[in-house]
């Protein structure tokens, strides 16, 4: 039975907390534990996990904001399950985050976390939604109201994550798939494919493979090849639901191919980068960038940056097959961006365009501005539609247009949807200095220059234009997500997350990306802290100068009074007669 944790908002009398000594009170107090308290586990709206629990009347669930507030802390700072359930039992920063005032409460077993994820991941793979993902959200949106963080300005890039599987070479992957399938089996199948399990049973896939000469992979794969073939087509009554079966099938489909009646294992251009890397993670992918290979996934962190905001906080987060394109991610997370903020830019790198991209950033009203832009480049023989001036509609489409040489003239419908026409007076184009890079075409019937173009054609000109004028401007407002990129990987080391499939790698990417918001938001708060110090100090100094000052004025006055007093001879004694 579901029930809210509100505990926490009624602070005990008398705890473990209080009985620390001031100095080390006031310490806490400070530490980044007071920030993600109130920034971030005091601000978890805990209904929208109220779909995991049973409505009957039963046994209260463990408060839903401490398990995940407990799995943020976990992908902050990378620690392992046994080390998190350590922290949560024994460490008074820990506890303090999370609501507890006193050590002696709140305690319950490891397994709770675990059960927590897996009805967390069940739900996400029945539904597709992703709770973990909306409470981040919805904590996010509440740290930008709080603190009137400017998010017209955005700014996204993308990195590679690693599952935790073990990088296999294709006839090892083979090879596990066969062993694995010798286990699916009942006692009678496995008597039955004896022999032909036989030479794969002999110790590890990793033992087999090493045995194996270079030039005799080949004929391995062949054999192999054709001992999945038979299983696939014999085992399907029996097994069928099996997800061992399941992957055998995939398997068997992505490397092998008949052709004329006779089995043939793919080559290795033929092998898609979607195929399957590891038995263990049925979503994780290949991906070849910048000569380095990538098994696993892709991150996609969307943060503010308009520079007039005190700290940036990140906004979006997604993960995806690491073969997903950038522009495919774009795509999708805009839409849901406008819808929860005002955002009228987004800054990205070269790999993010495309004409559905410029489509959807048209529908939105947003501008994209890239440091590059991907595609051929345009012709340095020709001026192309970037060397023009252009104004456009709020829907971004082409009103009027002015050319190198200074001639206005308004843009008119083609003949087709999203296609545009601009006619040039031909005599007024007489003498320009651009003739001869000049795109527009004369017409025979009429004194015209006319220059014929397509909304896509003009997306991408006005994107170079404001790549240009980026760089103009020497401000880079994309560079500094790559360092919140790497923050977020920083506790994993390499990148290679501890966990796999894609639900698990998104809970550990989301919870990393939280803790790095609460980070931004405590060192914020530390500006501010000692800034306030240093104007309470300064306070001081000036009272304590000014009360010197007046000591020092009474001071002399009165020892002035009494100089004065004894040369009229106050001070001297009257002796009786």
């Amino acid at each position: 039975m579901f029930r809210k944790n509100d505990q926490h908002q009624q602070m005990p009398l008398f705890s473990s907390i209080d009985a620390l000594p001031e100095k080390q009170l006031e310490r806490l107090e400070e530490s980044w534990a007071h920030t993600f308290y109130h920034e971030y586990f005091s601000r978890i709206e805990e209904d929208v996990f109220g779909v995991l629990y049973s409505d009957d009347p039963s046994r209260p669930n463990i408060p839903t904001n401490v398990l995940l507030g407990l799995d943020t802390l976990k992908s902050g700072f990378g620690w392992s399950d046994a080390e998190m359930y350590d922290h949560f039992c024994y460490d008074v920063q820990v506890r303090y985050a999370l609501g507890y005032r006193d050590l002696g409460v709140g305690h319950f077993e490891l397994r709770t976390v675990y059960n927590f994820r897996a009805r967390v991941t069940d739900h996400m793979q029945k539904t597709g939604e992703n709770l973990i993902e909306k409470a981040f959200e919805q904590v996010t949106d509440e740290q930008i109201a709080a603190y009137e963080l400017k998010t017209g300005k955005q700014r996204m890039d993308s990195t590679a994550i690693g599952s935790n599987i073990r990088e296999m070479s294709r006839l090892r992957l083979l090879v596990e798939v066969v062993k694995r399938t010798h286990r699916m089996l009942d006692e009678d199948d496995q008597e039955r494919y004896a022999d032909e399990f036989a030479p794969y049973l002999k110790g590890s896939s990793g033992q087999y493979t090493y045995h194996v000469k270079g030039k005799e992979v080949g004929d391995h794969l062949q054999r192999i090849g054709e001992l999945m073939q038979r299983l696939v087509k014999e085992l399907s009554d029996a097994y069928t639901d099996e997800d061992t079966y399941q992957i055998l099938q995939r398997v068997f489909e992505e490397h092998f191919i008949t052709e004329e009646s006779k089995l043939r294992a793919k080559e290795g251009k033929e092998l898609s980068a979607s195929s399957l890397q590891s038995p263990d993670d049925w979503e994780a992918t290949y991906r070849q960038k910048r000569g380095e290979d990538h098994i696993g996934y892709v991150a996609n962190i969307a943060e503010t940056c308009d520079p007039s905001n005190p700290f940036q906080v990140i906004t979006k987060v997604q993960t995806e097959s690491n073969n997903t394109d950038d522009a495919a991610m774009l795509n999708e997370a805009l839409p849901e961006i406008k819808a929860r903020m005002d955002v009228d830019e987004m800054t990205t790198d070269g790999g993010y365009n495309s004409p559905d991209v410029d489509a959807t950033m048209r529908t939105h009203k947003v501008k994209q501005v890239q440091t590059a832009i991907r595609g051929r480049k345009p012709s340095e023989e020709k001026l192309g539609l970037d060397g023009f001036e252009w104004e456009t509609n709020d829907d971004s489409q082409p009103q009027t247009v002015t050319c190198p040489n200074g001639q206005r003239v308004e843009v008119t419908n083609g003949r087709k949807p999203l296609r545009y026409r601009a006619a040039f007076e031909s005599p007024d184009c007489e003498g320009c200095s651009f003739d001869d890079q000049c795109p527009t075409r004369p017409l025979k019937s009429k004194p015209e220059n006319v220059l014929c173009f397509s909304q896509q054609e003009l997306d991408l000109a006005l994107r170079r234009k404001r790549s240009a004028d980026a760089r103009a401007s020497k401000q880079n407002l994309r560079s500094a997500v790559e360092a919140t990129v790497r923050a977020i990987k920083h506790p994993f080391g390499n990148g290679k997350l501890p966990v796999r499939g894609k639900s698990r790698v998104s809970m550990v990417v989301i919870g990393s990306a939280a803790m790095n918001n609460v980070r931004q938001i405590d060192r914020y708060l530390a500006k501010q802290s000692k800034a306030n110090k240093r104007k309470k100090t300064g306070a001081k100094e000036v009272q304590s100068d000014q009360q010197s000052s007046a000591d020092s004025f009474f001071v002399s006055f009165f020892a002035d009074l009494q100089a004065r007093l004894r040369s009229v001879g106050f001070f001297e004694p009257v002796w009786a007669c």
